[in-house]
């Protein structure tokens, strides 16, 4: 007689544990999405690093050069190291600008995820009261 009742509850409990288990395993998505973003900044803030050396290295090449042929750094030598520096510029950008707009990327998919956690828990009680509310019914 209470069978049904009873099952209901036992399936509605169930519903509540699957729930938890869910927005459990969508916050460690979320947690995944930040350290994403960390590593992102960190990998954009080394090659912007790298890149930086890189140029300050060609451009002590060019200015040694044009240094020890005697030439002066007036003029055309000139543009082409002032042209070196800011495409060097240029690209460090690229890369520090790439690396934040990944970051912000998975800032968003943190988000997002830290929101459907939030929306399986706010739909949890009805999963448990469905089956309540059906086997109160067959009574």
């Amino acid at each position: 007689m209470c069978t049904p009742l009873i099952g209901g509850i036992i399936t509605g409990i169930g519903s509540l544990v699957g729930a938890r288990n869910q927005a459990a395993a969508v916050r460690s998505q979320a947690q995944f999405h930040e350290r994403q973003a960390a590593m992102e900044r960190q990998r954009g803030a080394f090659e912007g690093a790298r890149a930086t050396n890189k140029a300050r290295r060609l451009l002590g090449r060019q200015v040694a050069n044009y240094a020890a042929s005697g030439v002066q750094l007036s003029g055309s030598p000139g543009n082409i190291i002032d042209d070196s520096a800011a495409e060097a510029a240029l690209d460090i950008g690229a890369i520090r600008y790439g690396a934040e707009a990944r970051a912000s990327n998975e800032q968003f998919r943190a988000r997002q995820s830290r929101a459907n956690a939030r929306s399986i828990m706010a739909a949890a009680p009805f999963g448990f009261l469905a089956p309540v509310i059906q086997g109160a019914a067959k009574l």
